[in-house]
C-alpha cells in the first residue's frame, strides 16, 4: 500500500478516535435506568403507578419551588380538543400564580385574593359578552375595554386544579429508558409501550415519552401522540423555569371593582330616600 494512503488512514482513525472521546466527555451525561436504581413511590424500571406519585403531596404548585425562582407549566393538545385549563405561571418566591385561559382571558391568585381580565375583543360570541355583563361579579372597564374580576377573600386554591394535564398519561405502560437531569432537576425518562390492560375505551398510543422527577415523582414533561379514528392527536407537557408574567392589569381589576362597589353602594343609599 502506499506509504501516503497509510499515514492518511491513521491520521483519519486517531481524528475518530479523539471525536469520540471528546463526545463522551462533552455530551450529556445519562445512565442506565437499572432495577438497582432508586425510584419515588409509585414507579419503578418497567411501570408507574401515577395515583400512587399523588399520595406523597408532592405536586407542581409547590414542589419545583424548591429548584427555580419562577416557572411555567405549558400544555398544548389538538386545537378541538383543548381543556379549560391553560398554562401556568408560577413565582416561587411569593407565591403568586397566573393562569392562562380561553379567549386570551388571565386568572390571578396569590394568597386568597383572585382576579381575572377578559379582553372584550378575545369574546367569540355576543352570548359571551351577555353572560359577563348580567353577572354582577365582573365589571366592564369602557378605558381598557375588558371585564374584570377582584376578590380579596376568595380561598385557598387547591393544588389538584393546577397541572391535571398528566391525567392523560394513566391510561398506558411505561419503561424507563435513561436518567439524566432537565434544567437542574434529576429525571427518569419512560418511553410509553402500551395501553393498560385496565383501560378502556382509550386510542392506542402511537409514540410519547414522559420525564419523572427522580426524587419528587413529579412529571416534568410528557410528549405523547395518539392514534384517532381520523387523524393523529398530539399532546405535550413542559414544567419549566421561565419568568412571571406582567401583571400590572391586577391594580386595574381591583380600582374598577372599587369603583363599582362604590357606585352600588350610593345608588342603595339614594334608594332608601325617596
Amino acid at each position: 500500500m502506499d506509504r501516503r494512503y497509510v499515514i492518511g488512514l491513521v491520521v483519519l482513525v486517531a481524528a475518530g478516535i479523539g471525536l469520540v472521546a471528546f463526545t463522551a466527555i462533552w455530551s450529556p451525561q445519562t445512565t442506565s435506568p437499572g432495577s438497582d436504581q432508586t425510584y419515588p413511590a409509585g414507579a419503578g424500571p418497567d411501570h408507574i403507578n401515577f395515583s400512587a406519585l399523588e399520595e406523597d403531596d408532592m405536586n407542581v404548585s409547590h414542589t419545583p419551588r424548591a429548584h427555580w425562582d419562577s416557572y411555567a407549566i405549558v400544555y398544548t393538545a389538538p386545537p378541538e380538543r383543548r381543556l379549560v385549563e391553560g398554562d401556568y405561571y408560577i413565582n416561587s418566591v411569593t407565591g403568586e400564580i397566573l393562569a392562562k385561559r380561553w379567549h386570551n382571558a388571565s386568572v390571578y391568585r396569590n394568597g386568597t385574593t383572585y382576579a381575572f381580565v377578559q379582553p372584550a375583543d378575545g369574546l367569540s360570541s355576543e352570548h359571551q359578552r351577555e353572560q359577563l355583563e348580567s353577572d354582577d361579579a365582573y365589571v366592564y372597564d369602557n378605558a381598557t375595554d375588558a371585564y374584570y374580576r377582584y376578590d380579596p377573600h376568595y380561598g385557598q386554591i387547591a393544588p389538584t386544579n393546577i397541572g391535571r394535564h398528566p391525567d392523560i398519561l394513566g391510561g398506558y405502560t411505561w419503561t424507563a429508558t435513561n436518567r439524566t437531569t432537565r434544567h437542574g432537576v434529576p429525571v427518569i425518562t419512560y418511553r410509553v409501550s402500551d395501553v393498560r390492560a385496565t383501560a378502556a375505551d382509550i386510542p392506542p398510543p402511537l409514540s410519547g415519552t414522559l420525564q419523572l422527577g427522580a426524587e419528587d415523582g413529579i412529571v416534568y414533561a410528557f410528549d405523547i401522540t395518539l392514534d384517532g379514528d381520523e387523524r393523529d392527536y398530539r399532546y405535550t407537557y413542559d414544567v419549566r423555569p421561565a419568568p412571571f408574567p406582567d401583571h400590572s392589569w391586577v391594580d386595574t381589576a381591583r380600582e374598577v371593582a372599587h369603583e363599582n362597589a362604590s357606585e352600588r353602594a350610593d345608588r342603595r343609599q339614594l334608594s332608601q330616600f325617596p
